[in-house]
């Protein structure tokens, strides 16, 4: 099932300025669902294509973009709960699986991190990176010229994400401790991709903790 998402919001309510200054990693989250087009403006801002060349709103190395979203909706207003693939050409959603239950959103994390059974969204940041390696073993140290890039361009992403929630008042934190092999079956990721980072999203409590 491929779902079209509404053109992103690309007028936020608050400066660069003030987004930077006021982003916050948020870990609580209420039972409210977020809406339908704060997903796309979210989406949008990590892997959205912004010229007719193909370009995107995160920079790449080489242009290859290894990137890829596998997003797990939880709570989004109008969206059936399940695993989507972000087509970022077509700026859609293609449904692949089944939303797993809390008790296996909780094992992908190292840790107690209960914020991964909690947020409305958990966009899982996936690469091709044996692929980028592989175009760039040439650059030395062979073997990990393409890895350093492909963390570079996952910062970016990231920040973007993060940037962007501030704006629409979204509470959002990156995960990076967990485990490759769960989150790799719960996203439901082919071989040759492999999980980067986890973002947690949804509207946080009155006040929250850094």
């Amino acid at each position: 099932m491929i779902l079209d998402l509404p053109a992103p919001d690309t007028q936020g309510d608050h400066s660069l300025v003030e987004c930077t200054r006021t982003r916050q990693s948020i870990r609580e989250y209420s039972d409210s669902p977020i809406p339908l087009q704060h997903l796309s403006r979210l989406l949008w801002s990590a892997q959205g294509v912004t010229r007719s060349d193909g370009k995107r709103t995160t920079p790449s190395a080489g242009g290859l973009y290894p990137l890829q979203l596998r997003v797990l909706v939880r709570r989004v207003e109008g969206l059936e709960p399940g695993v989507y693939d972000y087509l970022g050409d077509s700026h859609s959603l293609r449904l692949v699986g089944r939303l797993p239950s809390d008790e296996t959103m909780q094992s992908v994390g190292i840790g107690d991190q209960p914020w991964l059974a909690e947020s409305a969204i958990v966009i899982g940041v996936v690469a091709d990176l044996a692929g980028t390696v592989r175009h760039f073993e040439s650059q030395p140290p062979v073997g990990e010229r393409g890895k350093r890039y492909v963390y570079m361009e996952t910062g970016a992403l990231t920040q973007n994400v993060h940037l962007h929630a501030t704006d629409l008042e979204l509470g959002c934190v990156l995960v990076a401790g967990f485990d490759n092999t769960r989150a790799t079956e719960v996203f439901k990721l082919s071989p040759k991709l492999e999980p980067m980072a986890l973002l947690c999203l949804g509207h946080g409590p009155s006040k929250c903790q850094e």
